[in-house]
């Protein structure tokens, strides 16, 4: 919103109105957490600078380090790919950590993880996060765009400032650690993604915005 209001030029509008994404919730349905061992960690993204992956696979370094059984899938495709592969190898993540490229089965992918991670350092209001907490999944996530206002911190997840690792790192082990507190994260989530995150509000906060400045309902 910042951006448009500061952008001068012939087309700098007079009134401003934010309306976030929405979602489809039928095509997520909540599916309980895996209770299996070890906690699988999901992210997904385009594999370009701005998502900062190369700082999700050094929380991952940190965390195989002290033993904590955990398994990471990374989805998604760009050009850092080699780069990050690398990475991977570098920090001996080879075993736990999968960059299984792009795939058009997010609600699947979902299901089957109990955490999603997204270390971004620049976004817009990331539909990614919102499918997570919409399926019942808690969400680490940096303070990037409109993160603050989907991630509640502390109750649907965990919001870390960009750049601040040693957090990132305690908020992932947290949730390892502890399952209940997933399961109750992800009930949260799920909760705020069916007030506030459904197409019907979409709808009606564009109509509430062409009627503001004038513009008539459709019969």
């Amino acid at each position: 919103m910042q951006l448009a209001k500061n952008a001068g030029g012939p087309f700098t509008p007079e009134r401003l109105f934010v309306i976030r994404n929405g979602l489809d919730l039928e095509m997520l349905p909540t599916v309980p957490i895996p209770s299996r061992e070890g906690v699988s960690l999901l992210g997904i993204g385009s594999l370009v600078q701005r998502k900062r992956w190369d700082r999700l696979l050094e929380a991952a370094s940190w965390l195989k380090r002290r033993g904590v059984d955990f398994s990471l899938k990374v989805v998604g495709d760009g050009p850092l790919r080699p780069a990050l592969l690398e990475q991977t190898r570098n920090l001996g993540l080879t075993t736990c950590v999968e960059l299984v490229g792009p795939r058009d089965d997010v609600p699947a992918l979902l299901a089957n993880s109990m955490v999603l991670v997204h270390t971004s350092d620049a976004e817009g209001c990331p539909n990614v996060v919102m499918e997570a907490m919409a399926s019942g999944r808690p969400v680490v996530a940096t303070d990037a765009g409109d993160v603050p206002y989907l991630v509640e911190d502390g109750k649907t997840g965990f919001v870390v400032r960009r750049g601040d690792q040693k957090t990132l790192v305690q908020c992932l082990s947290t949730l390892i650690a502890d399952p209940s507190l997933r399961q109750h994260m992800g009930e949260a989530g799920r909760a705020k993604a069916l007030r506030e995150f459904g197409l019907d509000r979409l709808v009606r906060e564009t109509l509430s915005a062409y009627e503001t400045v004038g513009g008539r309902m459709l019969s």
